[in-house]
């Protein structure tokens, strides 16, 4: 199975592709490059910044709006991290996780090592990670966070920009498998920098991949064990439409999970006026993997914050949508904010729970003041393939998301550098990003 997976890889052709998943490629690049430039204060993000170049090198190979280059390696993991510190990164449901803070950092920077690359390159490098990440992690067999085959979607996105062949990519898979990062805990509720361990996948992909190239071997035969992998979930329609078109993006800057639970609560907000000073309290009914989520009312952390429904729900009913594109740590000493949250209730709904992984759909009931009690239809996130954010939705993210990060002259930069690769053009996007 990791020979066919890097033959695939190896072998896709963009001239060969549909102008939806053309489309798609365009679209995770911009989503991608928006959340980075959206965390580049971040503390995480900032140690990053500092401490890639000293483990994997100097070079030219910039790193994202820092003015700053190094090693292709050093690169990856900085950028990588920027991509996945706010929650605003795209996503992919049946994997359960985000392969574009993994993919778009890892090709883009492939993109000077390679002189004579060209975007069609670019694209199946973009299209061969996703590919082979997703099917990856929808074949486990228990759910793992991103991190843990994120690597898998690194070897083949820079193995395919580098021009690397199957039997190197194989190996370089099977290397990926054996020391992925492990993340034991679940990121919703040990919140911190580490979160799902992208950063650390994307270090151990792009390892295991020089080390093959290098004549390192790894155990082939760990794809094929059942125990682990489905191969027919892996292989299923190999050679059909690219996966990548099945990417969701991200409205708000938090958990998948809490996704539909804001649409339920603005859905109402909107047909009746919704007020939080009305409010007694919300219920929410959602499916399980829900609970996985620290869903803190009065957040430590960014992260823990990031992944409680009370806590953004209280802050989008009190400060807005906006306001979650993305949190801030500023949003911690509001007390007003922490005492709504208080007030909301998750539960469990066992009619809701066959929807999950295909849907995330949820419903919210709100009691209010003098005893009425409004109910909202069951909602689906905004994002979705089904219900897909517009290109000016996500030019009107980059604005929101990167308002406090980078100045309008360099997100028009930006969204002239994503139009000049539709017409295969590399520099003005490079100019932007450094």
């Amino acid at each position: 199975m990791a020979l066919q997976l890097g033959r695939h890889a190896a072998g896709l052709d963009a001239r060969y592709f549909g102008p939806e998943t053309k489309d798609a490629v365009f679209r995770c690049v911009l989503d991608a490059i928006t959340s980075a430039a959206a965390g580049l204060r971040q503390p995480g993000v900032i140690a990053a910044r500092r401490v890639a170049p000293l483990l994997y090198g100097p070079g030219s190979v910039p790193i994202w709006f820092s003015g700053g280059t190094a090693s292709a390696g050093a690169a990856m993991l900085a950028n990588s991290t920027a991509a996945a510190a706010l929650d605003l990164d795209d996503g992919y449901r049946i994997a359960r996780g985000h392969p574009g803070a993994a993919v778009i950092p890892a090709a883009l920077a492939l993109v000077s090592a390679v002189p004579d690359a060209s975007v069609d390159d670019f694209i199946a490098a973009v299209v061969a990670g996703y590919e082979v990440g997703v099917r990856l992690a929808a074949a486990r067999s228990t759910y793992a966070p991103s991190g843990a085959w994120s690597g898998f979607a690194v070897v083949t996105a820079a193995g395919r920009m580098l021009g690397v062949d199957a039997k190197a990519m194989a190996q370089a898979l099977a290397i990926a498998a054996q020391t992925a990062p492990a993340l034991p805990a679940l990121a919703g509720i040990a919140g911190s920098d580490v979160k799902e361990g992208i950063p650390a996948g994307v270090a151990a992909g792009w390892s295991a991949l020089q080390l093959a190239m290098a004549g390192f071997t790894g155990p082939v035969d760990v794809l094929e064990d059942k125990r682990l992998f489905d191969s027919q979930v892996v292989l299923r329609d190999l050679d059909g439409i690219p996966l990548i078109g099945g990417t969701y993006f991200k409205a708000f800057g938090c958990c998948r999970h809490i996704h539909a639970p804001l649409e339920a609560v603005l859905h109402l907000q909107a047909r009746h006026g919704l007020a939080a000073e009305d409010i007694v309290s919300i219920v929410v009914f959602t499916y399980q993997a829900t609970f996985n989520l620290s869903n803190k009312p009065d957040p430590a952390t960014l992260v823990e914050a990031q992944y409680s429904v009370p806590y953004c729900l209280a802050v989008c009913l009190l400060r807005g949508a906006d306001a979650l594109v993305p949190l801030n740590a500023g949003q911690f000493n509001d007390a007003e904010v922490r005492e709504l949250a208080g007030r909301i209730e998750v539960t469990h709904d066992a009619a809701i729970e066959p929807l999950f992984p295909k849907r995330s759909p949820a419903r919210v009931v709100v009691n209010l003041v003098g005893g009425q009690r409004l109910e909202s239809p069951l909602m689906d996130p905004r994002g979705d393939p089904e219900r897909p954010l517009s290109s000016a939705d996500l030019e009107r993210k980059l604005r929101t998301a990167t308002r406090d990060t980078l100045s309008p002259t360099v997100q028009q930069m930006v969204l002239d550098g994503v139009a000049a690769l539709r017409t295969g053009e590399w520099r003005p996007l490079l100019a932007a990003l450094r």
